[in-house]
């Protein structure tokens, strides 16, 4: 499942389509243009400006496998900026596409890596490589459930009592 998954977010050759020097500078200019740039406790409470211009760039890195972890990534940093982005139109289809599209996607491999070692402090390095073991931890327990008896006898016995109330509710 996880391959299928990472294939869906890459190009044709298996590599992510943006260079992850260019996603981690894509990042970069969108904290930058919603100032929220150079916090150095984490995670930062700053929110962007109520008036702050929606930076294209967010499209952007919602476009490839890589630019949507280091988008999770600038959420964990900055918790207030889904808030913001749920209040704009542009913003909650990234935000859909982020949970719903590619919600179970697997952690990019690479994505945290580059934005820790590009990290303006060794703080926020720290936090980075934190955020990257337990989001991976998080998503192979994840795996690990859909994949287990409990959780398919558990999902087959929810579709036998929504069958039986469809049958009643048909009957009636």
């Amino acid at each position: 499942m996880e391959d299928s998954q990472a294939a869906a977010g890459e190009g044709e050759s298996g590599k992510d389509p943006a260079p992850s020097v260019d996603v981690e500078r894509e990042a970069e200019r969108v904290e930058a243009a919603l100032g929220l740039a150079g916090h150095q406790e984490l995670p930062s409470l700053a929110l962007p400006a109520a008036g702050a211009q929606f930076p294209a760039g967010l499209a952007r890195l919602a476009a490839g496998a890589q630019g949507r972890e280091r988008l999770r990534l600038m959420f964990a940093e900055h918790p207030g900026l889904p808030l913001w982005l749920e209040r704009r139109v542009q913003g909650q289809e990234i935000m859909a596409a982020l949970e719903l599209e590619h919600g179970m996607e697997a952690p990019h491999p690479t994505a945290v890596e580059e934005a820790a070692r590009a990290a303006s402090s060794p703080r926020l390095a720290v936090f980075r490589r934190r955020w990257a073991a337990e989001r991976r931890r998080d998503y192979d327990e994840l795996q690990a459930y859909l994949a287990s008896p409990t959780h398919t006898a558990a999902s087959d016995q929810t579709l036998a009592a929504m069958m039986d109330a469809f049958d009643q509710q048909r009957r009636r």
